[in-house]
């Protein structure tokens, strides 16, 4: 019995159709060829130039805005309105609170939530705040916007991975000529 079992499944094992042992479910596995590989790392590389644009505009408006409301900032009383806490890491703990107010600035009036709130205000309560004399609707504690200054050390990570950027793509760029480059046969 076992020999006339065997006997209905063929012995022979070699790929008689040329397909290899990835295809014997469907189609036959096409590798990516090198040129999606290249475009796709130059794709990466223009998508991380322009993270390093947004991230030295951001710091750049950054400090033109802390320097704006320091020299030029509208002083104006907050009433506060609402103020709520937000959990910390674990969710036990509040870490900050967000505060918003109404206030009036250049004849119109405000209902924003209050930079730089760091303890509890009972809704009703005045506070002393400073708003952005070009955009009204942000305003900051005036005790905040007295202790912040410019820096330049928000330009410290954008330069770091400017350097990364420009090691990466001189790597890059190295690769790509290196394998146009012609092979000499001898």
């Amino acid at each position: 019995m076992p020999s006339t079992f065997m006997s209905t499944f063929p012995t022979d094992t070699s790929a008689s159709s040329g397909d290899s042992v990835a295809s014997l479910r469907g189609a036959a596995a096409v590798g990516v060829g090198r040129r999606f590989w290249v475009v796709m790392a130059a794709l990466g590389l223009i998508a991380f130039a322009a993270f390093l644009v947004v991230s030295f505009i951001s710091a750049t408006n950054d400090n033109a805005r802390i320097n704006r409301m320091k020299d030029h900032g509208i002083p104006v009383v907050v009433t506060v309105s609402t103020c709520i806490g937000n959990l910390g890491g674990s969710g036990s703990n509040a870490s900050s609170y967000t505060c918003t107010g109404v206030y009036a600035a250049r004849d119109t009036s405000y209902h924003e939530v209050i930079g730089a709130m760091s303890s509890f205000v009972t809704p009703g309560t005045r506070v002393r705040a400073v708003a952005d004399p070009g955009r009204p609707s942000t305003v900051e504690l005036a005790s905040a916007v007295a202790s912040s200054k410019a820096s330049n050390g928000a330009y410290v990570v954008p330069s770091l991975l400017a350097l990364a950027f420009l090691a990466v793509a001189l790597t890059f760029l190295r690769l790509i000529r290196r394998a146009r480059r012609p092979t000499l046969m001898t």
